[in-house]
């Protein structure tokens, strides 16, 4: 009996991690394919999502710098993650789904403010992951 409940465990635990794999890949496939001239910390969120859940993600954006957000994933259903992203009361600033399908997001704030961003998917279930670029914007880098 413990045989079977230790061999049940070991590939309990082989097919959790092989699940991780592909959300784990999204970080450098994301990061290479989309950054482009935008710096990066290494941060990153990332998120299994099953049956409408949705990520919250909490972010302060700076005056004077220009942001790319990169939501990727891999779905059931083969579409991207999308983006709702909320000032702090709460007033819905952008949902990226109604303004059609696009890699890469970018913004950039008349004055410093937290934002809440919510990862989600509009149907099926997968991973997703958001990535946050930054850059000096070129106006203001030309002025230096």
């Amino acid at each position: 009996m413990n045989q079977r409940f230790f061999l049940g465990y070991i590939l309990l635990l082989g097919g959790y991690r092989l699940a991780q794999t592909p959300c784990k890949q999204l970080i450098p496939t994301c990061r290479e394919a989309y950054m482009e001239d935008f710096q990066w910390d290494g941060r990153y969120w990332r998120a299994e999502l099953y049956g409408g859940e949705t990520a919250e993600i909490y972010y302060t954006f700076f005056r004077g710098l220009r942001y790319r957000l990169i939501p990727c994933g891999s779905s059931s259903t083969q579409s991207p993650p999308h983006l709702r992203i909320y000032n702090a009361n709460r007033t819905l600033l952008l949902d990226t789904r109604q303004q059609g399908e696009r890699r890469h997001w970018d913004l950039e704030l008349s004055s410093t403010q937290l934002l809440v961003i919510e990862l989600y998917y509009p149907t099926g279930e997968g991973c997703a992951a958001l990535l946050v670029g930054h850059r000096v914007p070129m106006v203001e880098a030309s002025a230096r």
